[in-house]
C-alpha cells in the first residue's frame, strides 16, 4: 500500500536542454549538492527547472496584467 503511494507523487518530466543549459544546471546542482548532502543531482535540476518555470509564467501573467 504505502509502495502504491508512493508512485502516485512521482511525476516523469522531459525537456531538452542546450548543451550550455545542461552544463549551467549539472554546476548549479552540483553547488547546491553540497549544502543538502542528502538531495540527489536530479532531483536539485528538477527542483531548478520547476523554479524558473514558475518564474517564468509570474513574468508572463505579470506582462498580460
Amino acid at each position: 500500500m504505502a509502495e502504491a503511494r508512493s508512485q502516485t507523487n512521482m511525476r516523469k518530466t522531459t525537456i531538452e536542454l542546450t548543451s550550455e543549459q545542461y552544463f549551467f544546471l549539472k554546476e548549479k546542482a552540483l553547488e547546491l549538492q553540497k549544502q543538502n548532502q542528502n538531495a540527489s543531482i536530479v532531483s536539485i535540476i528538477r527542483d531548478l527547472v520547476e523554479k524558473d518555470q514558475q518564474e517564468w509564467a509570474r513574468e508572463k501573467k505579470e506582462k498580460r496584467g
